[in-house]
């Protein structure tokens, strides 16, 4: 009987509280201080300041998630990766200290110029457009194990994800794509445990404890459009102009080895020295994207 009076009994207790209004604010934990987002590649981003000529607009157009993966669960559903890749890849042309033209949110503009308080024909146009998606989420199957003796032992078990993703480079004045970039990496989760069984004067004692860690999905997709960006802005330089900047890379980081990926064979494209004509006014074929002096 008592057995199944607790349950009233703890209605009870707690009910008048729960009813309360309350008198006072609920005091809020603090937990990390809030920090600038730095990541390994913003010193290679930064050493590229200077070095791009400053009559050359660029502008960043859509990048959406077209991986077509989505979670569902009982409040809603979500996307695995970021939808914010197009203001990641314009903060990484805002370190290289390029010159940038807003090309991603326009209506404001727009509606100024419907309204006749602004001349539209004051915008700069831009000359190079940077534009592409992320197009690829692979789950790869994983692995674990489970060691136990008297049930006691460990137990180890890691999964990975393959994210990547595709960026051009548009001259407007033509529509020609000048420069590409695909990348992909491979992201990971792994879990560690440890889990103890026995019995004890006749009383099952259990104990399992364990920790998980898993690679920031967004954060990992950030380094990666940054470098995708490096790669964009170099493919139409010399490489004597950016060999510097791209040892800041380490190899644990990133590389890209690939054809047509770097350097020269976009170096002396006709089509990056019209843009930069357009922009300058003045011919400039040898070094089409970046100033003459290093």
């Amino acid at each position: 009987m008592l057995t199944r009076a607790a349950p009233l009994i703890l209605i009870a207790l707690f009910a008048p509280a729960g009813c309360g209004a309350p008198k006072a604010p609920l005091s809020l934990p603090s937990g990390p201080p809030i920090e600038d987002i730095v990541t390994p590649l913003d010193s290679a981003l930064g050493c590229l300041r200077g070095r791009i000529t400053p009559s050359l607009n660029f502008a960043v157009g859509s990048i959406p998630d077209l991986t077509g993966k989505e979670q569902y669960n009982d409040g809603g559903f979500g996307r695995f990766v970021t939808q914010g890749a197009g203001d990641m890849v314009q903060s990484a042309l805002f370190k290289t200290g390029a010159r940038m033209v807003n090309r991603r949110e326009t209506a404001v503009t727009l509606m100024e110029a419907q309204w006749g308080i602004r001349d539209i024909q004051q915008q700069e146009p831009a000359h190079l457009l940077i534009a592409g998606s992320i197009n690829s989420l692979d789950f790869i199957p994983g692995g674990g194990a489970v060691a136990t003796i008297g049930g006691v032992g460990p137990r180890f078990r890691q999964n990975r994800i393959l994210v990547g993703l595709d960026l051009t480079m548009t001259n407007l004045q033509t529509g020609q794509i000048v420069g590409s970039i695909s990348l992909h990496k491979q992201i990971f989760a792994n879990e560690i445990g440890f889990t103890a069984a026995r019995i004890q004067g006749g009383t099952i004692v259990d104990a399992d404890v364990g920790a998980m860690r898993r690679e920031a999905v967004d954060y990992a997709l950030r380094v990666m459009l940054q470098l995708a960006t490096f790669e964009l802005l170099t493919q139409s330089m010399p490489p004597e102009e950016y060999e510097g900047c791209r040892s800041l890379i380490g190899d644990a980081l990133g590389s890209v080895n690939g054809v047509r990926t770097t350097g020269e064979p976009f170096g002396a494209s006709s089509d990056v020295s019209r843009v930069h004509e357009d922009a300058s006014g003045a011919s400039s074929a040898d070094r089409p994207v970046q100033k003459a002096e290093p």
